[in-house]
């Protein structure tokens, strides 16, 4: 194990840190001892650092098992940045690219490897991975692995045969949502050498957890953006309720947006930085928002609708308040929306028929002869299929990702990714196609002076750019690279516009497709169980706070925060918030608005009558605007 001064080195040099947070340092040490570790820690605990660090200190490759795309990427860059080597493969590159990637790991300094669960069984990966020195094996959002966790997927299960390339590298599972079981199978099905779980607590003394039954919603979320102030997350189910929900506040007054896979990647990104930039105080937005973005002054998360589990309402709840300072999960409900629930879960997995029926269909639409297709990529517009066959889209969106989950497909959202080009001949080749073909020459100069490492990996161009300093159009520039890559000059990797489907392995007839009991009536009994316990949750006559992390094994005094607690409270100790408020003013004056905007005391019609008994009193006094306490 390296001194534990080399690590404060690493961290100091590379993320400018002086000290390590939450159980960080445990992790690391653990590790670098080449012990199989589990580490749960919450969201924003700071889980990355537990394998990239790590990664630094020891000769080799880290390689990191991750299903979240968006997260890959945005650590590709970000470690970039501080100046360490990283790639990332997942679904939507070339094959080409994979290849390219696959040797800089094996024959350049590269020290991160992100790679999504469906390759890790590739013929092409396996051929380079057991070639590479690793020196460690890390897999994020390890619940995945466990039939009885969150959001289970059956790629994860082959993560484990690594073990057999590198059988003396240690494993390094992350997740931050695991019950005990869960933790149990974790371990099991990653072949862990011993034993070895490191847990930071789930417990957030400055989050405050409320549960609203609230028929206007809307209203609600209103009162809640006045009194609270500040930046707020809203949740919603669907996309066409965050453009709905988003112009009701807006029309209310309230700086609002919406955020939803369907948009541009431009749009999303511009409103996203208008958000953390607190330009708008309100991003209304579906689940996958939020992922592996730091903002920490996030003052309120509001559930418009009801999560499918507390797993996910954990993470989702979790970003609120990361700055230490109050903050607020709220979940906003009505009777109906539990009915909705469930009828939600049911319909999340369609019958077996139907989704072997949608599994041809894609063989079909995209003229896939049996035993033929494996990494093939195809845009996919799931109106348009849908139409073609007569399916209904829900279904065949449900369909496809249980198709996802079994390891046939995968499937991305991602819209607008950009080009990718790679100069493929040597400096003196290229000069003299530039001086055979002059027409050309102006964009390649530009491609060179814009961008570095062309010629040694895939990079990331924009076309419009590149339009501009050539004084041409866009449309004339991608067709002049389509005409050099067929010289063989380059490598041209046009972004795509719409979703896309990658067969992760070759199509399969009718007679081999199978979904097993474990990839769809385990998952389904699972699924419903966990919505069915997050119903508890909101019905429960328990601390919001306790019964979280009972559900996860911790054990705890009530928080006296959460909306059950106050009521409690109230009803018991009618004059206990009095006293609370006038011990508050006693340990510092106070603005009148203070007690108005915390809603953690009761609401107004509860506050301020006892603001008035108390200046009857001549407890306090109202002095510039100043609760005051007399001495």
């Amino acid at each position: 194990m390296a001194p534990h001064k080399d690590i404060k080195e690493v961290l100091k040099k590379y993320w400018g840190y002086d000290s390590f947070r939450h159980n960080q340092e445990d992790v690391i040490s653990s590790v670098l001892s080449n012990k199989d570790t589990l580490a749960l820690m919450p969201t924003s605990a700071g889980k990355s650092l537990c394998y990239q660090l790590p990664a630094l200190c020891k000769t080799g490759i880290c390689i990191v098992v991750s299903p979240l795309i968006a997260l890959m990427i945005d650590q590709e860059k970000s470690l970039k940045a501080k100046g360490i080597k990283a790639r990332a493969i997942y679904s939507g590159l070339s094959s080409q690219e994979i290849e390219i990637i696959l040797n800089n790991c094996l024959y350049s300094k590269v020290k991160i490897l992100y790679i999504s669960p469906e390759r890790v069984s590739s013929r092409l990966f396996i051929s380079y991975f057991e070639k590479m020195k690793v020196n460690l094996i890390a897999v994020d959002e390890a619940h995945c692995i466990s039939k009885w966790g969150y959001d289970f997927r059956t790629s994860f299960l082959k993560i484990s045969d690594l073990r057999k390339y590198h059988p003396q590298v240690p494993i390094l599972a992350l997740t931050a949502t695991a019950t005990n079981q869960v933790v149990e199978d974790i371990q099991k099905k990653l072949l862990f050498k011993e034993e070895n779980v490191l847990k930071s607590s789930f417990q957030r003394h400055n989050l405050i957890y409320t549960v609203f039954e609230e028929n206007d919603k809307i209203a609600r979320i209103q009162k809640i953006a006045e009194n609270v102030g500040g930046s707020g997350l809203i949740y919603v189910r669907s996309r066409r309720k965050t453009t709905k929900i988003a112009e009701e506040l807006q029309s209310l007054g309230l700086k609002a947006t919406s955020y939803h896979a369907g948009l541009t990647l431009a749009l999303r990104n511009y409103r996203q930085q208008q958000w953390i930039e607190d330009n708008i105080n309100i991003m209304v937005a579906t689940t996958a928002f939020g992922m592996g973005i730091d903002k920490p002054n996030v003052s309120y998360v509001i559930h418009y609708d009801l999560p499918e589990s507390i797993e996910a309402y954990v993470q989702e709840v979790g970003r609120a308040g990361r700055n230490g300072q109050k903050a607020y999960g709220i979940l906003l409900y009505t009777p109906k929306d539990i009915n909705a629930l469930r009828k939600t879960i049911e319909a999340n997995f369609p019958e077996k028929k139907y989704i072997q029926n949608i599994y041809n269909a894609l063989g079909n639409y995209y003229h896939l002869a049996s035993g033929t297709g494996q990494d093939r990529r195809f845009d996919f517009d799931l109106i348009s299929f849908s139409q073609t066959f007569n399916f209904d889209p829900y279904i065949v969106f449900n369909s496809i990702r249980i198709l996802e989950n079994s390891g046939l497909i995968t499937f991305s959202e991602e819209r607008n990714l950009f080009s990718k080009i790679l100069i493929i001949v040597d400096r003196e080749q290229l000069y003299q196609f530039m001086l055979d073909y002059p027409t050309y020459s102006p964009l390649l100069e530009a491609i060179r002076r814009n961008y570095s490492g062309i010629m040694t990996e895939f990079t990331i161009i924009d076309e419009n750019k590149l339009a501009k300093q050539c004084y041409e159009t866009e449309v004339n520039i991608h067709n002049a690279l389509k005409k050099i890559e067929k010289y063989g000059i380059l490598h041209y990797d046009v972004k795509s516009k719409s979703p896309q489907i990658v067969f992760a392995q070759n199509r399969l007839n009718n007679d081999n497709f199978e979904l097993s009991q474990e990839q769809y009536y385990d998952v389904k009994q699972t699924n419903q169980q966990k919505s069915e316990e997050f119903i508890q949750y909101i019905s429960s006559k328990q601390c919001r706070e306790q019964f979280i992390l009972n559900y996860f094994g911790f054990h705890t005094n009530k928080c006296k925060r959460c909306d059950y607690c106050i009521s409690e409270r109230n009803s018991q100790k009618p004059i206990d918030i009095k006293e609370r408020i006038y011990q508050d003013i006693l340990s510092s004056a106070k603005p009148l608005t203070y007690f108005a905007n915390t809603i953690a005391y009761g609401s107004k019609d509860t506050i301020m009558p006892i603001i008035r008994e108390l200046l009857d009193e001549e407890l306090i006094v109202l002095r510039d605007g100043l609760l005051i306490a007399k001495e």
